[in-house]
C-alpha cells in the first residue's frame, strides 16, 4: 500500500500538464496574472511559467504573488507543471513569490469557472472576475498581518534574525499589518524571514483589497482577568463589573456610553492588563426592516406533491415547477429549503430583476430570519465584498440574487432554485462573459451534485423538452433518478401538478 503523502484526488489534467500537488516533481506552474498587460494577452488564454521554491506548496485555484516585470502581483495558480515550456530557458523562469490565499477556489467552483470559460469562448480572467465582488483582484499591495494569539512567549529565542526583525516591527505596529514591500525596505533577507514566520503561523500574508472594499472595522473591548478590587481604583472597578454583567465584551462606543467613561480610563485599565482594545470586522449588510416570524403554511394536494418530488431528489436532478402566477410556487420553494439548512447545507435562490428581490426577500426572512442574505449589483460594492465574504464561512444560509449570484461561493450548496426561468435578463448580454445564468446554474448542480428547481409560469421551450425529455428517458429505462432528471413525476407532478393552481394562500 502506497504511503499517503502519495495519494491525491484525481483532478482534470491537459496533456503535458497534472494537477497533482503533493509529488515533488511538480516544480513549475502556470498562472493567469491580473495586470492590463496580461489583459491584453488574455484573447488568447496566455499563461505565465514560474518556478515554484523547494518549500512552497501550490495547488490550481490558489492566489499568489508573483513578480511580473518590475512589480509583484496578483496571479492565480492554472495548473502545475513536471517541465517547463520547451520555448522558455530555465534560467529565465522567476520564481512564485508567495501563496497569498490557499484553496481560495474549491475544486469544483474552479471547474465551474473554466467551463463557462470554454462554453462562452470567454478569457478566463474575465470569468474569474465577473464571478468575484468588484475590485477583489484589482493590482494591490501585498501585506503581512501579525497573528498575535499564535504566538509563544519567548518567540523570538527561536528564530533567524530576519524573522525576529519583522515580528518586531509586526509588533510595534498599532495595527499588526505592514506592506510586505516596506518590510522588505527594512529587513535584509526578509524572504526568508517571513517563510520562517509563514510556517509557524504566527503571521499571515493577504493581498490588500482596494479601499472601496476593504473590511470594515469596529473597536471592542474584552475583560481578559478577574477583578480585583485592591489594585482598582472605585471608578475602574465599576467599568470592569459593568462589562463583566454585559458578558464581558462589548463595543468600544458601547461602553463608553454605558458607563459615561473617558477613552483614558480604558486604557489605563488596558494597561493593567484586565482588558484588551482590539479591532473586530463587522459585516456591512443591507439594512432591511425586520419582518413578523411566518410558519410554514398548509399545502394543496398539488403543492404537497410537488414538494415531496423534490424532497425525495439525491444529488443532481432538475424539475420543473410550473404553475401561474399565484399559485403557490413560492411557498414550495421555502419548505423545500428548510430541510437542507437543518443539514446544515446552503440554498441559492435566483430572480431575474432586483426588483423582484425584495419581495421574495420579505418572504425569505419571515421565515428563515438572518438566514437570508441578498447578493446583486445594487449594492454597494462594500456590501457586496462583506456579503460574499460571508457566504465563504459556509454557515447554512439563502442567498437570493440576481444572475450574478449563480457565483455565489456557498461551499455546501445543497439546493439550487432559478425562479421565473423564462425571463430573458438571465441572459448577460453588455458585457463578457455573455453566460446564461440558467446554464451556468445547471452545470453548477452537476458540479455539486445537487438538486435545480426552475420554476416558471410560462417555462422557456429549452427546459420544457430538457425537462421532460429526461423524464422520458427515466421513465423508459433505467430506473435511475433522472437525469438523474426531473422524471414524469418530476415535470409533471412538480410542474403541472405540483403548482398549477397550487393554492393561494402561497
Amino acid at each position: 500500500m502506497s504511503s499517503p503523502r502519495w495519494q491525491f484526488s484525481p483532478m482534470l489534467a491537459e496533456p503535458k500538464a497534472t494537477y497533482e500537488t503533493t509529488m515533488s516533481r511538480n516544480r513549475w506552474v502556470e498562472v493567469l496574472v491580473d495586470s492590463p498587460g496580461a489583459q491584453e494577452e488574455s484573447q488568447n488564454q496566455k499563461l505565465y511559467t514560474y518556478r515554484l521554491p523547494e518549500d512552497l506548496e501550490v495547488k490550481p485555484g490558489d492566489i499568489l504573488s508573483v513578480p511580473f516585470g518590475a512589480q509583484v502581483l496578483g496571479a492565480i495558480a492554472i495548473r502545475l507543471l513536471e517541465h517547463p515550456p520547451g520555448n522558455l530557458a530555465t534560467e529565465k523562469i522567476r520564481d512564485v513569490e508567495e501563496v497569498v490565499t490557499s484553496g481560495f477556489f474549491p475544486t469544483n467552483y474552479w471547474e465551474l469557472l473554466k467551463k463557462v470559460s470554454t462554453y462562452y469562448y470567454t478569457p478566463l480572467m474575465q470569468v474569474v472576475r465577473a464571478a468575484l465582488p468588484p475590485g477583489l483582484l484589482t493590482r494591490s499591495q501585498r501585506r503581512i498581518r501579525l497573528i498575535p494569539e499564535a504566538i509563544p512567549p519567548g518567540a523570538t529565542t527561536f528564530l533567524n534574525l530576519s524573522a525576529r526583525q519583522i515580528l518586531e516591527l509586526l509588533q510595534g505596529a498599532k495595527t499588526g499589518d505592514y506592506t510586505w514591500q516596506y518590510l522588505q525596505s527594512k529587513v535584509r533577507g526578509g524572504k526568508q524571514g517571513l517563510r520562517e514566520l509563514l510556517k509557524r503561523g504566527w503571521v499571515e500574508s493577504y493581498l490588500e483589497t482596494p479601499r472601496h472594499a476593504q473590511p470594515k472595522q469596529k473597536q471592542a473591548v474584552t475583560l481578559i482577568a478577574e477583578i480585583n478590587k485592591i489594585e482598582l481604583t472605585p471608578r475602574q472597578a465599576e467599568i470592569l463589573s459593568i462589562l463583566q454583567r454585559q458578558g464581558g465584551e462589548l463595543w468600544l462606543n458601547e461602553l463608553l456610553q454605558l458607563c459615561k467613561a473617558s477613552s483614558t480610563t480604558l486604557k489605563a485599565l488596558e494597561q493593567k492588563g484586565y482588558i484588551t482594545i482590539q479591532y473586530r470586522e463587522i459585516l456591512r449588510s443591507l439594512q432591511e426592516p425586520e419582518q413578523a416570524p411566518d410558519r410554514a403554511k398548509v399545502l394543496t394536494p398539488e403543492q404537497a406533491a410537488a414538494l415531496e418530488t423534490i424532497n425525495k431528489l439525491q444529488g443532481f436532478a432538475q424539475v420543473l415547477l410550473h404553475g401561474v402566477t399565484g399559485s403557490g410556487k413560492t411557498e414550495v420553494y421555502l419548505q423545500a429549503i428548510a430541510p437542507i439548512l437543518e443539514q446544515g447545507k446552503s440554498a441559492l435562490v435566483l430572480v431575474p430583476e432586483i426588483g423582484l428581490t425584495p419581495q421574495l426577500t420579505d418572504r425569505f426572512r419571515a421565515r428563515f430570519g438572518s438566514k437570508v442574505c441578498v447578493y446583486h449589483s445594487a449594492l454597494s460594492e462594500g456590501e457586496r465584498y462583506d456579503t460574499w465574504r460571508q457566504m465563504l464561512a459556509g454557515e447554512p444560509q439563502v442567498v437570493i440574487g440576481t444572475r450574478s449570484a449563480v457565483f455565489a461561493p456557498l461551499p455546501k450548496l445543497g439546493l439550487i432554485v432559478l425562479d421565473e426561468e423564462h425571463d430573458s435578463s438571465f441572459k448577460q448580454t453588455a458585457r463578457t462573459p455573455t453566460y446564461h445564468a440558467r446554464n451556468v446554474a445547471l452545470w453548477r448542480a452537476e458540479l455539486i451534485d445537487c438538486p435545480l428547481v426552475l420554476g416558471s409560469a410560462t417555462p422557456s421551450l429549452e427546459s420544457w423538452i430538457e425537462v421532460r425529455g429526461a423524464g422520458e428517458q427515466r421513465g423508459r429505462g433505467a430506473g435511475e433518478q433522472g437525469s438523474r432528471g426531473a422524471g414524469e413525476q418530476g415535470s409533471r407532478g412538480a410542474g403541472e401538478q405540483g403548482s398549477r393552481g397550487a393554492g393561494e394562500q402561497g
